[in-house]
């Protein structure tokens, strides 16, 4: 397992994003994926996620399935933005 800090371009706001992403749950899970945590920006423009997945290509493999990129653009997330920053190596929750 892998954990990746990454962040992605949203335009309709932190509630609408997040919703999204609780509702992706259980597709995340299923293919061994989970989110950690995530936050955005304070004008709510980009949101930041540590999640941790099977591989680094996971990201790609599941967040540009068709079917998961049409709800996460519906939410107002800039699909093409998604941009890895780090894979995080060890980490705390305070």
């Amino acid at each position: 397992m892998v954990t990746v800090l990454m962040t992605v371009k949203i335009s309709k706001g932190w509630e609408t994003w997040s919703k999204m992403a609780k509702s992706l749950e259980p597709q995340m899970n299923e293919v061994g994926a989970k989110m950690i945590w995530a936050g955005c920006n304070a004008d709510e423009t980009a949101i930041y996620a540590l999640a941790e997945m099977q591989n680094p290509e996971q990201i790609k493999t599941f967040g540009e399935r068709p079917d998961i990129v049409a709800i996460r653009e519906a939410a107002g997330a800039d699909v093409s933005s998604t941009t890895p920053i780090a894979q995080i190596g060890k980490y705390f929750l305070g």
